[in-house]
């Protein structure tokens, strides 16, 4: 429980009706791995949890899973929460797997038409810069304004880049130290699958 900060003196002799939907889920997925499971099965364990409280479930369950080397398969129909939570995507269809690949080779190329409209072709540029750091996309030069951490996704310096404006953004190291600048320009050339 300590690890999905949750104190165990405070919410240890709570019972569930006592809990917060974020803190339920929490709690039972400390249950699952409190047995070191060498595979831990999710069906659909984010669906019920608000946006917020889901971006944070999700980031401690990818830490935890880094931490123990526990081998998660989750179920999810959520392509966006696929994208960022899997190594591997099985697409399936009728009890069949359509494609079983990485991410990016799901986004870049679509096995068929079904998972092409699950990828969703609007949204699959943004998906394609979401698995990469923006430190990858770095190019020489400088720029103006508050400069953006390289281990920032790539989807995120876009963003940013769009809402204010600006044609680059400086990109600074976990040192602060510069390490180039990253250009709309560069970012709308990686979004587009090789």
């Amino acid at each position: 429980m300590t690890l999905y900060q949750l104190d165990p003196q405070a919410y240890g002799p709570r019972y569930p009706h006592e809990l917060s939907g974020g803190q339920q889920q929490r709690v039972g997925v400390a249950r699952a791995l409190a047995a070191e499971p060498n595979v831990l099965l999710m069906d659909e364990p984010f669906g019920a949890l608000d946006p917020i409280i889901r971006t944070k479930a999700q980031e401690d369950l990818l830490a935890i899973q880094k931490r123990f080397g526990t081998t998660v398969i989750l179920v999810t129909h959520d392509m966006e929460e696929a994208v960022h939570m899997g190594d591997k995507i099985a697409v399936m269809d009728a009890g069949k797997v359509l494609q079983y690949a990485k991410p990016a080779e799901i986004l870049a190329r679509p096995a068929n038409g079904f998972v092409e409209t699950l990828v969703g072709s609007s949204e699959r540029p943004f998906r394609l810069l979401s698995l990469g750091r923006v430190r990858d996309a770095v190019e020489p030069g400088g720029a103006e304004g508050e400069a953006i951490p390289g281990d920032a996704s790539q989807r995120d310096a876009l963003a940013e880049l769009l809402w204010s404006g600006r044609p680059a953004l400086p990109v600074k190291g976990a040192d602060g130290k510069p390490l180039g600048r990253v250009t709309v320009e560069g970012l709308v050339k990686r979004a587009r699958p090789a």
